[in-house]
Parts: C-alpha cells; structure tokens; sequence
C-alpha cells in the first residue's frame, strides 16, 4: 500500500508541476508586452458617418461576435476550454483612446500592450483608416446597458496548451498595411478586409472546424444572382445550411451593397481566371 501510495503521490506530483508550466507558461505569453505604436487618425462626429461606421461594424463582424446591441456574448464555456466570452463593447473601450481603439482593432494589441486573442485582426488590419475612422466614431456612440455580458474570457488547459506551443496564436499583427482612403478595387479591398480571415484565394482553409474552400473557383461558380444570396441569406446552391458561413451571413455580409457584393464577385472571378490560366 505504501508503494501505491507513492506512486500516486509522485502521480500528482508531476500533474501540478505540468499544470504550474502550462499555466505559468502560457500566461507568460497572453501577458508579455507588444511594442506596436499608436497611431493617429482623424474620427469624425457626423451622423452619416456614424452610420457608415455602423453598417461597417456589421460587416466586419462585430456585432456577429459581440452580440447584436454589442452587449457581449458568452461563445463557450467548460472545463477544458475555459470561458470564450467577447465582451460588452461600450464597458471595454470606455478606458481606451481613439488612438488606442486603433491598435487594438487593427493590430490586436490591448492598452496595456497584451495581445488579443480571438479577434479578427488579420482582416481588419487591412481596413482603410477613413473605414476605421467611422467604425470607431459608431463605437464611442454605444453605452452600456443592463443586459451587457459581465463574463470575462479565461483560458481552459486546451487553449493554453495551444498557446504554450504555438497551435493557438494570438491576434497580433504589428505591420501596418492599410491604406489612408478605401482603394478604387472595392472587390480586393472587402476580400482582404472580410472574406481572407476564413478563406483563401487558391486552396482550402480550416476555420473552427470547418472547411472554408478556396474563395476564387467558389465565387466563379456561382452566377450574379446565386452570390448575392449566399452573401445575404447564407443560403449555398448546394444546400441551404452551409455552417459557419451562414452564420456570417446572416449576422455580417448581408450588410454589403448590391454593388459591394459584385465588385467582390468580379475580383474573385478574376482571381479564378487566373489560377485556370497558370495550370
């Protein structure tokens, strides 16, 4: 008994110690500090603008993620992976900057110069800073409320065994790639803004799962009318339930207009034409 006894002490022993490093470990990471710089850009006050920044806050997801009255959600929440929870936007911000509001979108870097994860950085980076300057007006018109989600996201063992090697990165992104002005290409520019963090142009992707095929001969596939349905109701020609990308259809892109959705239409065939013509 005494050598079982020491076999399950020692047992534990060494659980503790690999849970002291996956946690010890991993919060070393969430928590080290990102050198990215804050970056100035005008943000206007006026009511079209506002509204611009509204609708483009639809589309580039945040009320899909923080809820629709950007109240926050709770994603998940268990033993293994923790607690997922994007929170109430207006109670987050209410301490950042417009500077400040900058980086965090665009480069996925808190105030205190820890690293988002989970947040779709490497779209909205892409976004032109007149685009971002209305979103973040639309963001400081949000109060908060009594149905704001309280709930914080808290790391399981999962995704801070992810984090400790490498498999769950965060949402940092230091280089600055946007333009000033929304680019005369309004197709290339909602791809790289919206559509590159599932999918790419060539070849599959795996997104929460699920497989995000190669956006190019997909979009090719598809005729004028069929696209604009997908986009606005999440319905495929295939089937009518295609998972996750319904899902941001439904919550995001049916906020593009008629004329956004086929400039974005026309680039992605132009982009199928091209994969065709280098075989």
């Amino acid at each position: 008994m005494r050598i079982v006894g020491r076999v399950l002490g020692a047992l534990v022993a060494i659980v503790l110690v690999l849970m002291a490093v996956l946690y010890g470990g991993s919060q070393w990471v969430i928590g080290r500090s990102h050198a990215v710089p804050l970056a100035h850009i005008d943000i206007p006050r006026d009511a079209a603008s506002i509204a611009e920044g509204g609708r483009l806050a639809t589309i580039e997801g945040c009320r899909g993620c923080h809820g629709p009255n950007s109240e926050g959600l709770v994603w998940s929440k268990d033993l293994l992976g923790g607690t997922i929870a994007p929170p109430a936007i207006a109670r987050k911000i209410a301490s950042y900057s417009d500077d400040e509001l900058v980086r965090l979108i665009r480069h996925g870097v808190k105030r205190d110069g820890s690293a988002l994860f989970i947040m779709s950085t490497g779209a909205h980076r892409n976004l032109a800073d007149d685009d971002l300057a209305k979103i973040i007006a639309w963001l400081r018109t949000l109060k908060p409320g009594p149905k704001d989600s309280l709930a914080d996201t808290s790391f399981g063992p999962m995704p801070r065994f992810g984090i400790l090697t490498g498999g769950f990165k965060s949402s940092v992104h230091p280089e600055t790639v946007a333009e000033v002005h929304r680019p005369a290409d309004v197709g290339r520019y909602f791809y790289k803004s919206i559509c590159a963090d599932c999918h790419l142009l060539d070849k599959t992707n795996t997104v929460e799962g699920e497989t995000a095929p190669a956006l190019a001969p997909m979009a090719a596939s598809y005729d004028a009318a069929a696209f604009k349905k997908l986009l606005r109701t999440g319905v495929g020609m295939s089937k009518p339930n295609l998972g996750l990308m319904s899902g941001v259809a439904k919550e995001s892109l049916h906020a593009l207009s008629d004329d956004e959705i086929a400039a974005l239409q026309t680039y992605l065939k132009g982009e199928a034409d091209k994969q065709m013509a280098g075989k």
